[in-house]
């Protein structure tokens, strides 16, 4: 199954919306869960709502379609690691530059290779969002 992470800030809590999808057996199935943050504590996530699919085709346009409604209504596209645990890791854009916070004693190695890697998938999902925006004719 593959899965989504979406946040969006709401008064004093952060509002997640976790989508996950994929094949199961001979059906395809869209689950969505809903949950929250206050603060540094993470709340569960609800029951979630589940849709099912005769063909891969539907799901993914139910997937795009609902990624497009969140994005629209100013959803933010998360890592899981960057929101389950936000008292670990603390990201900021600042003048087009991302800076990460770390707050935990963990080996420097680790920890500058999981940098890398979280920003080597950042540029690698703006790279794509760049070249289909193109291939469009998109304007921002």
């Amino acid at each position: 199954m593959k899965e989504l992470y979406f946040t969006s800030p709401y008064r004093r809590s952060l509002r997640t919306i976790r989508l996950e999808y994929g094949q199961v057996k001979k059906k395809f199935v869209l689950r969505t869960f809903e949950g929250k943050i206050i603060g540094r504590k993470v709340s569960e996530e609800g029951s979630p709502k589940e849709e099912v699919f005769e063909d891969e085709q539907e799901l993914l346009k139910k997937v795009h379609k609902t990624k497009k409604g969140l994005l629209e209504g100013r959803w933010i596209v998360k890592n899981k690691q960057s929101f389950s645990q936000p008292s670990f890791l603390r990201t900021e854009i600042v003048d087009g530059k991302i800076s990460f916070e770390f707050s935990v004693d963990i080996d420097p190695v680790k920890l500058d290779e999981r940098k890398t890697e979280i920003e080597e998938d950042f540029v690698e999902q703006i790279d794509k969002e760049i070249e289909t925006n193109i291939r469009k004719g998109v304007r921002k």
